[in-house]
């Protein structure tokens, strides 16, 4: 009896540690992130979600690459979440009250066409030759 016991304790124990193993994948989700206040409220806010273990952004293709525990969270989740932070994720808009409470520099699309008050007229991706700092409120580096 005994040993049937301690046969099913270990049965148990065996079973138990294998559903508790996790997963980890990784996920490139395309955001509409434009500058580094975007890159920086991302990398504030990803790693504290629920079973994300690393996160990166690169601000010039706006992809945010998360690295998760498949058994804390799902791809979809995560989506979501990058929505509730006021940024497009894939096929999911950004959540508009989030989006609204963003600085005004990551609410500029990244190629909207837009004059800089310095003369020229270009992308917010740059393309400016004057060398100067705007004084129109454009953020980025000419």
């Amino acid at each position: 009896m005994k040993r049937i016991f301690i046969l099913v304790f270990v049965a148990l124990f065996a079973v138990t540690g294998y559903a508790q193993k996790s997963i980890v994948k990784k996920i490139t989700i395309q955001t509409n992130g434009v500058c580094a206040e975007c890159k920086k409220i991302m990398m504030e806010n990803v790693p504290q979600w629920n079973g994300v273990r690393s996160c990166t952004y690169d601000m010039n293709s706006s992809k945010l690459t998360i690295v998760y525990d498949e058994g804390k969270t799902d791809a979809n989740t995560l989506r979501a979440n990058v929505s509730k932070l006021g940024y497009d994720a894939d096929h999911i808009k950004a959540n508009d009250e989030a989006r609204a409470k963003l600085p005004a520099c990551c609410r500029v699309p990244k190629y909207q066409e837009h004059h800089c008050g310095s003369g020229c007229s270009h992308g917010t991706s740059g393309g400016c030759n004057h060398g100067g700092k705007s004084s129109g409120g454009c953020n980025h580096k000419h």
